[in-house]
């Protein structure tokens, strides 16, 4: 059984150094995009007339109503938008950020 932990921490620790710089993109929910979600968001072209903010949105924040959620395919929890040049990745129903595709 401790060789077992120990085994496990010794997995479990470095993957966490490696990711550590992915979770301020990714807010943990319980319903996350799936891999072809984010797929899709981010094969989508950004549009002609971006929205852009003067202030920076980031994983976590609520978007404000009056900007426009666009669906994804196969994931109605999930939308996204383009703000500041940057695809979000959206609860649906609650319009919190919920990942930002690069």
């Amino acid at each position: 059984m401790i060789r077992f932990v120990l085994v496990t921490m010794a997995i479990v620790l470095p993957a966490q150094a490696v990711f550590a710089g992915k979770t301020a993109n990714v807010v943990p929910t319980s319903r996350p995009p799936t891999d072809q979600a984010v797929a899709y968001v981010a094969s989508q072209p950004v549009p002609p007339n971006p929205v852009q903010m003067t202030e920076t949105l980031s994983a976590g924040q609520t978007i404000p109503e009056n900007l426009l959620l666009l669906p994804i395919p196969d994931s109605p929890h999930c939308a996204f938008l383009f703000v500041n040049q940057v695809r979000l990745i959206v609860d649906a129903r609650t319009r919190v950020v919920i990942q930002i595709v690069d």
